[in-house]
C-alpha cells in the first residue's frame, strides 16, 4: 500500500492531502481498458459449471458498494446505508449516516468515508449501529486490526482503536505507510518505523533522499511496504530501504514510474511511462521489461496499450495465454459483448459462466460470488456453481 497525503475530496476547501498511495496505486492495479471480444475457441460452459444470480437490488444513488460472503453493502448518495444479506443470518440492516464514496471493512467494522463533507463513520458491521465519526476531512487506512487517521489540519497520523475511536498514539508526519505490524511516517526526506500497536519507535528517523529525490512534503513521491522492504518511487527511480535501519539496499532509474506492486514469483512489478518492469526486490536487478504493457491486475494478468490482456511469466516476460481484448477483474477476465458478458478463469483460461452485459469496472469478486451494477441501475450478486469433474 502507497500512501502520499495529498489529495482532498474535490469540491473540499481544505488543505489538500496527498494520497497518491491507494488511489494511484488502484489505478496500477485496477485494469483500465477496452472490452469488447469475441472469444475465440471453445466458449461451451463445460458441465455443471456456471453462475446462478442470488440477490438482485436497487442501485441507483449507488455511491459506493462492497462485497462479502456474508453481504452486499451499499452506500447511496442521500446518505442510506445497508447491508443486504448473502445466507441466512447474515447481516441484515439500515441506516442513515453521512453518505462516501469509499466502503471498507475490518474487526467486524464498516467504514465509510471519502465524502464532500468531510466525515468518516464507523459502524457495526453486523447491526448497522454508528460507532463513532470522526471529522475534519481525514484520510484513513486500517492497519493491523486498528484504523491509521491523517489529519490535514495538523499533519498529525493518529492510531485509533476501530470500534471505538479510542487514541493509542500519535506523531506528527507529512505521508505514512503501514502493514499489520509496522507504520512508516514520513517527514519531507526522513523516516521512521513506528510499531503499529504502541508507537513504539523501532527505527529512528534516517534520511531517505537520493540526491534530493524523495521529498514526501511535496508530490511526486510515494512509499509502500513490501516484506521487509520499504519501496520508496520517485519521478525517476526506484529504491529499497530495509525496514531494520532504513538502509538502502538499491535504487534502479525507471522513466516515470507510476506505482510499484509485489507480483508473483515473489518480484516486484513497476508501471512507469515506458511500459512494465520487474525487478528482483532483493537486489533491484531489472529482471525484464515490456513497453507494450500499461497496467498488472491483482491475479498478473497484465494489460496493454492496445487494450489486449494476457497472463505472462513474470520472471521473463514470456506470453503464456492471450486472453485478447478482456479485462481481468480478481481472478476473473471479462468478455462484455453484445447483450452479454462472458467470464473466464484468469488462471486456467476455462469460460466459467455467462451474465447479462456488465461494464467490468463496476464489478467485485468475493468467494464463491460476484457483484456487478447492471446498465438497468441495478445490482446483482451471482454465485458461482460448483464444477462437476
Amino acid at each position: 500500500m502507497l500512501i502520499d497525503l495529498d489529495v482532498a475530496p474535490a469540491s473540499s476547501e481544505r488543505p489538500p492531502a496527498r494520497v497518491t498511495g491507494s488511489r494511484r496505486l488502484a489505478r496500477v492495479v485496477a485494469v483500465a481498458g477496452l472490452v469488447l471480444l469475441l472469444l475465440s475457441g471453445a466458449a461451451v460452459l463445460p458441465r455443471g459449471a456456471g453462475v446462478v444470480e442470488v440477490l438482485r437490488a436497487d442501485g441507483v444513488g449507488l455511491s459506493a458498494s462492497l462485497l462479502t460472503t456474508q453481504a452486499a453493502y451499499i452506500a447511496r448518495t442521500d446518505g442510506r446505508v445497508e447491508a443486504i444479506p448473502l445466507c441466512e443470518g447474515c447481516p441484515s440492516w439500515r441506516a442513515e449516516i453521512t453518505s462516501g464514496q469509499r466502503l471498507q471493512l475490518a474487526g467486524g467494522t464498516l467504514v465509510v468515508d471519502s465524502n464532500d463533507a468531510g466525515v468518516a463513520t464507523f459502524l457495526d458491521a453486523r447491526t448497522g449501529t454508528v460507532l463513532w465519526s470522526q471529522d475534519g476531512f481525514p484520510f484513513v487506512q486500517l492497519v493491523g486490526g486498528r484504523v491509521a487517521e491523517w489529519s490535514p489540519d495538523d499533519g498529525v497520523l493518529r492510531l485509533r482503536e476501530l470500534r471505538t475511536g479510542r487514541l493509542f498514539w500519535k506523531r506528527p508526519a507529512s505521508a505514512f505507510a503501514g502493514d499489520e505490524t509496522r507504520v512508516v511516517l514520513l517527514d519531507g526526506t526522513r523516516a521512521a518505523v513506528y510499531a503499529a500497536a504502541d508507537g513504539r519507535e523501532l527505527t529512528g528517523p534516517r534520511a531517505l533522499s537520493v540526491r534530493g529525490e524523495w521529498d514526501f512534503s511535496v508530490p511526486g513521491a510515494a512509499v509502500q511496504l513490501v516484506g521487509e522492504r520499504l519501496i520508496a518511487i520517485s519521478g525517476t527511480s526506484v529504491a529499497a530501504f530495509r525496514l531494520d535501519g532504513l538502509e538502502r539496499e538499491w535504487r534502479t532509474p525507471v522513466v516515470s514510474p507510476f506505482g510499484a506492486v509485489a507480483c508473483g514469483g515473489g518480484l516486484l512489478c513497476v508501471v512507469g511511462f515506458e511500459g512494465v518492469a520487474t525487478l528482483d526486490p532483493a537486489s533491484g536487478r531489472v529482471r525484464w521489461s515490456g513497453p507494450r504493457w500499461r497496467l498488472v491486475s491483482e491475479s498478473d494478468v497484465l494489460t496493454g496499450d492496445d487494450g489486449r490482456s494476457a497472463r505472462v511469466d513474470l520472471a521473463t516476460g514470456r506470453v503464456t495465454h492471450e486472453f485478447g481484448r478482456g479485462r481481468p477483474v480478481g481472478d476473473l477476465v471479462f468478455y462484455p459483448e453484445g447483450d452479454r458478458t462472458t467470464l473466464v478463469g484468469a488462471g486456467d483460461g476455462r469460460v466459467r459462466g455467462v451474465i447479462p452485459r456488465v461494464t467490468p469496472d463496476a464489478c467485485q469478486r468475493a468467494g464463491d460470488l460476484l457483484s456487478c451494477l447492471r446498465h438497468d441501475l441495478t445490482v446483482s450478486v451471482w454465485r458461482f456453481a460448483r464444477e462437476n469433474h
